[in-house]
């Protein structure tokens, strides 16, 4: 592993090239370290063991500049890999009680490139457009970097709670500290500074706080190893995963609405591999890209062979599971498995007849979904004049009320009736649902319906669905 930069080197480093002549040592600890010396040979050796050996600064009397280019390597040695840029990450907080969460108060990120400080930024962790804009500038500083934190327990979960997303396998300095020196688990960053023996000096500058990190890293780091085992060795074996795989990245990802819906993985021949729902969409594709942590062998082949991702929202959970059944049975995607699902007695009659009503997004109120013998019948937004009741009522007429001839066989869509039946004894609270058939005719349901929109949904304002009227 190359040797990093010293961070107070790389403040030096700024401050010459803003000069046009050499900085005396007296001066150059006083700018960068904010220290004191009584005089320049004093100064000078401060600033040699703070600046560690780096060979972009010389002293030569009257004092520090800036060194011509290090040499290139002679010809004939094997070309060196570049390490990824590294992202250090100061967070502080703590535990307001014990056994409650790690609760995060401010957050810091520095990105370096080899010997160079590319992106700095930091700040409390606030509500508002600040705390917006600090997250989409930390979220950016990690992207394509291995992050690098000293991590008190509970820290990096608070963290990835407040990013809205997980860590790319990050480095912890505390856990590389227990497996390596044997400290505690719940050692301070003080207590690994000092096993180190590398000087502590909490002043809450976040480059200096980042300069010991990245010291910690490097007297942590075993002679040639690289930052990649390193990430291996903590994942407990879990591969990073190689982003130029897919035709996605880490951003898309954040674009992902946090709403139901349903997705798709497609492989590069174009091959649907697996069809999926959930009720937070950018929640579910993040947990497969996640970087921490084991993944089960179906999810871990499904990460090693998908390429694109599709994704729709279906503006409820309930919509979503239909829809996913739907594309499962049309389209045939190699990854799902079909599970044969034995239904209880009796809940087969239990939707033989039913009418299922939820709150919808405007310009509708409600979604009704009208199934008759075991078939999704229609789904019929209604708006808020009763649009789309005349539709309700023609199926009503046809489907579920006796016509002179009798009811119409129920076409449509199948349904499995016993997944619908679960969902929503799991979801009573969400949804009203009835069998129209309990009414003596269609217009006793759709005065029903109207009444719902009356007042502007099928809840009572306590917040209970209206079961019966």
């Amino acid at each position: 592993m190359p040797r990093p930069v010293s961070l107070v080197a790389e403040r030096a480093v700024r401050l010459l090239r803003r000069s046009s002549r050499p900085i005396d040592s007296v001066t150059m600890a006083r700018e960068v370290l904010s220290t004191k010396a009584p005089n320049e040979e004093s100064a000078r050796r401060i600033l040699e063991a703070a600046f560690s050996g780096d060979p972009r600064l010389q002293y030569a009397s009257p004092g520090w500049k800036l060194a011509g280019a290090v040499a290139a390597k002679p010809n004939g040695d094997p070309p060196v890999v570049p390490e990824p840029d590294r992202a250090l990450l100061l967070v502080d907080g703590g535990q307001p009680d014990p056994g409650e969460p790690w609760t995060l108060s401010s957050v810091a990120a520095l990105r370096l490139r080899d010997d160079e400080v590319v992106a700095a930024c930091g700040g409390d962790v606030v509500e508002g457009p600040g705390a917006r804009r600090l997250r989409r500038s930390i979220l950016e500083m990690l992207d394509g970097a291995v992050p690098v934190i000293h991590d008190p327990p509970g820290s990096i979960r608070a963290l990835e709670t407040w990013l809205e997303e997980p860590l790319a396998a990050p480095i912890s300095l505390r856990r590389l500290a227990v497996d390596r020196l044997s400290l505690p688990a719940r050692h301070t960053l003080e207590q690994l500074a000092e096993q180190l023996d590398l000087d502590w000096r909490e002043t809450g500058d976040p480059l200096e706080m980042a300069d010991l990190l990245d010291a910690c890293l490097r007297k942590l780091t075993r002679p040639g190893e690289r930052l990649y085992g390193i990430r291996v060795e903590q994942s407990r074996g879990v591969k990073p995963l190689d982003w130029s795989r897919y035709a996605f990245n880490r951003e898309f990802l954040r674009r992902v609405p946090r709403v139901p819906g349903t997705y798709r993985f497609v492989d590069a021949e174009g091959n649907l591999l697996y069809v999926g729902k959930s009720k937070n969409l950018n929640q579910r594709l993040h947990s497969y890209f996640r970087e921490t942590g084991r993944r089960t062998p179906r999810v871990q082949k499904l990460v090693e062979r998908v390429h694109r991702i599709e994704y729709e929202a279906s503006g409820s959970d309930l919509e979503a599971m239909l829809r996913e059944a739907e594309k499962i049975r049309a389209e045939k995607p190699q990854g799902n498995t079909q599970r044969e699902i034995h239904p209880r007695p009796g809940r087969a009659r239990r939707l033989r007849s039913i009418l299922i009503l939820e709150p919808a997004e405007p310009p509708t109120v409600l979604r009704a979904y009208m199934i008759r013998e075991g078939r999704l019948l229609a789904r019929i937004g209604i708006g808020p004049r009763g649009g789309g009741l005349t539709r309700v009522r023609r199926l009503l007429d046809d489907h579920y009320f006796s016509a002179p001839s009798g009811p119409t066989p129920a076409t449509g869509a199948g349904v499995d009736v016993e997944i619908v039946v679960r969902w929503l004894a799991a979801n009573r609270d969400r949804v009203v649902a009835f069998d129209p058939t309990e009414l003596r005719s269609s217009d006793e349901v759709i005065e029903r319906l109207k009444w719902f929109l009356a007042r502007g949904g099928p809840f009572d304002s306590d917040g209970s669905p209206i079961l019966a009227r």
